[in-house]
């Protein structure tokens, strides 16, 4: 189970924190008086992360499917977290996008 838990938990925390930053990142607008520096550091936060997890999650199920000596249900464990990080990390992606494009208009 531990090879599982360091090669499926750290795409897990990726996303979630790319989730929080999605959420969170226009409120981030507001650090700064003048300046939109924070909200771009938000969405480009929110960006990197979410990224990180997705590729994150590829290269570390290539790499599992090249060594082969999981059995079912660790391979299981690994199916099952790896698509809830992808999953994540994309609602990330287009709710970050969504808000990006929402603020634009408002300008």
């Amino acid at each position: 189970m531990k090879p599982v838990l360091y090669v499926a938990l750290p795409p897990l925390l990726f996303s979630v924190i790319g989730f929080i930053f999605s959420l969170r990142f226009e409120l981030m607008a507001y650090w700064g008086h003048d300046t939109m520096l924070w909200y771009w550091v938000g969405a480009c936060a929110s960006y990197v992360f979410s990224i990180l997890a997705i590729v994150y999650t590829l290269l570390a199920g290539i790499k599992l499917t090249k060594i082969d000596t999981m059995n079912s249900k660790l391979a299981f464990t690994y199916l099952i977290a790896s698509l809830i990080s992808i999953f994540i990390a994309m609602v990330a992606i287009i709710l970050t996008t969504f808000i990006i494009c929402v603020w634009q208009t408002k300008m």
